[in-house]
């Protein structure tokens, strides 16, 4: 077997195609806790609604997103600073999302959607009392 040395732009490109958008270890995490806290009938990634939510209750418009500290940006003026290779790339990648995030949470929430944020360390932390809150706000509606 021939092997090839690898440029450090092959390296990125290839770990930044695995990323994944859905069915993520985060997203099975949650809907585990969701499953303990007693959740059913939610679809996964739908489509059909804007931002497409990772979990949402279409009868109930109840979305629940579960974002990435890194890739939404969390505590965004303090952690740009850390990033030293691309600047320009990943402060206009990371910027957008952000505003991207805020017009889907808008728009949702102007057609009378609750709207549930998780990033992903309050998910790994507590899972299950994230999946509790939403369950709260499901029996109020």
């Amino acid at each position: 077997m021939i092997f090839m040395r690898r440029t450090k732009k092959q390296i990125v490109s290839y770990k930044m195609s695995r990323v994944k958008a859905k069915g993520t270890s985060l997203e099975k995490l949650f809907a585990k806790a969701l499953h303990i806290a007693g959740l059913r009938g939610y679809r996964k990634n739908f489509r059909g609604i804007v931002g497409t939510p990772d979990f949402c209750w279409k009868n109930k418009k109840v979305a629940v997103f579960c974002d990435s500290a890194f890739w939404h940006g969390y505590n965004w003026r303090v952690e740009k600073k850390k990033i030293k290779v691309r600047k320009a790339f990943w402060f206009e990648k990371i910027e957008a999302n952000i505003a991207r995030d805020q017009r889907v949470t808008k728009k949702l929430r102007d057609e009378n959607w609750m709207v549930f944020r998780y990033w992903d360390f309050q998910i790994k932390k507590d899972a299950i009392a994230c999946a509790q809150k939403i369950a709260r706000a499901l029996v109020r509606s």
